[in-house]
């Protein structure tokens, strides 16, 4: 099942978009709680050192070295920076071995890395970290300078944002894992729907849409299309039972008709016996009429699709070329077969021997003295193909698709004899095989092709 499936599932939109939304809600309230916590951290920060430095602000001046030293050895963790520097910038007092680079003297906090502790030589690649400091100055151009490593603030802001961003994907994978499980059932459902919708464009009315016990909006679609496939299916057979019916009835009296003709002409004089074989050709022609009718219906019906077998369209097209060439020496017309490869179909061999030969006779009908007609068989785009191709009139293009209509005469063919229903029959044939049939351009004459479904197509089996 291809990716852009899930993607035009209304479920899968759905999922992703609630999931988005729900993403950025919980990202939004994370940010929120990530920057009052770390504001609150910083913040306690500045008061705890706020606090240190005005406390060791307001002892004297010979008693500062010791209290700083005294705040260092309490310093378990060794988080705490301390520098008492005299005017000239010498330490006087604790773990900072020079003023820290681009520190200010205002009073307010700022965060630096560019400083230097007791122990850490010139060369030493590694930074004590970065830390929060400020700086009081003191008299006689004293400057007293109290901080806090603050790599432990940065840890934690690291591991919040890491949790935020590795949460989001975990989340994202379940959402798209949970969209992926909402659309399954509905991508099947809905492939299971779109394969009963073609095969009833085929024309298998007997089909209808799947229904779950949900009750869901699909059962409640498929069952108002259910019913609307019943009330037509029912209109169907009402329109087809009145026509069959009708052609049964009038082919009754027809035949009796005919034969009583037959006998009467049988007894009578030549004059009157001509008269009765041009009536007789014309109740011939209307028997023929109702046969098509009654022929088209039954192949309508789809009632041979269970007949079909593997079909050697090859052989089928020499047999017919060998039927029809002892006919067509009188006219000089010739047939040429060209078959590029051997192809089989699953079809019905008696239907498709019919409709080649409906289109055979429409050619020679139309085909000039000494014509030649093609007869080709190949495979394009991986589908059989069979190309006729006469030298006649041919087709104008507005009438191509016009010509596989009942009953419809070309403007070309009204001097020819037929009554209109061969095409349709061949059509019916073609639909049954869910093969394109069609009248192609052509420079010259008349191109029918009929291409069979890539489902059916393959190769001959020696």
């Amino acid at each position: 099942m291809r990716i852009a499936d899930y993607w035009n599932a209304s479920p899968f939109r759905l999922a992703l978009i609630y999931s988005v939304l729900f993403l950025s809600t919980v990202a939004l309230v994370l940010g929120l709680v990530y920057w009052h916590t770390v504001g609150y951290l910083t913040r306690d920060m500045e008061r705890s050192l706020e606090v240190r430095i005005l406390q060791l602000k307001s002892l004297p001046a010979d008693k500062l070295p010791e209290a700083i030293s005294n705040v260092q050895r309490r310093d378990l963790l060794h988080q705490g920076l301390y520098g008492y520097f005299d005017a000239d910038g010498r330490v006087l007092a604790g773990n900072l071995q020079a003023v820290p680079a681009g520190i200010n003297r205002l009073g307010y906090s700022q965060e630096l890395a560019d400083y230097r502790i007791t122990g850490q030589h010139e060369d030493m690649p590694v930074k004590p970290g970065l830390a929060l400091f400020i700086a009081t100055p003191l008299t006689q151009g004293r400057l007293l300078v109290v901080g806090r490593n603050v790599a432990e603030l940065h840890e934690i802001k690291s591991i919040i944002i890491y949790a935020l961003v590795e949460g989001g994907i975990v989340v994202l994978v379940l959402v798209l894992a949970l969209s992926v499980l909402l659309s399954l059932r509905a991508v099947r459902r809905i492939g299971a729907i779109a394969d009963r919708c073609e095969r009833i464009a085929s024309g298998d009315l007997d089909v209808r849409l799947p229904l779950s016990a949900r009750g869901d909006e699909l059962d409640m679609l498929g069952s108002v299309v259910n019913s609307m496939l019943d009330r037509v299916q029912g209109l169907m057979h009402e329109v087809q039972n009145v026509c069959n019916n009708v052609a049964h009835d009038l082919m009754t009296p027809m035949t009796r008709l005919r034969a009583r003709l037959f006998r009467l002409q049988r007894e009578l004089d030549a004059e009157p016996a001509n008269l009765l074989d041009r009536v007789l050709e014309d109740t011939d022609s209307v028997l023929s009429r109702f046969r098509a009718i009654l022929r088209i219906a039954e192949l309508e019906s789809n009632k041979r699709r269970s007949a079909f077998s593997k079909v050697d369209l090859g052989d089928l097209l020499t047999r017919l070329q060998g039927l029809y060439e002892p006919l067509l020496e009188d006219r000089d017309l010739r047939i040429h077969l060209h078959c590029e490869q051997a192809l089989c179909v699953e079809g019905d061999e008696e239907l498709l021997f019919e409709a080649i030969s409906n289109l055979l006779d429409n050619a020679i009908k139309f085909s000039p003295q000494q014509g030649r007609i093609e007869l080709r068989l190949s495979a394009v785009d991986g589908r059989a193909q069979i190309d006729l191709q006469d030298q006649g009139p041919g087709i104008p293009d507005g009438e191509r698709q016009a010509v596989l209509q009942r009953y419809f005469r070309g403007t070309g063919s009204s001097s020819i004899e037929g009554h209109g229903l061969g095409l349709s029959i061949v059509a019916a044939i073609m639909s049954l095989h869910n093969c394109e049939f069609c009248f192609a351009p052509s420079q010259s004459g008349a191109l029918a092709r009929i291409r069979f479904p890539s489902s059916r197509f393959m190769h001959k089996v020696a």
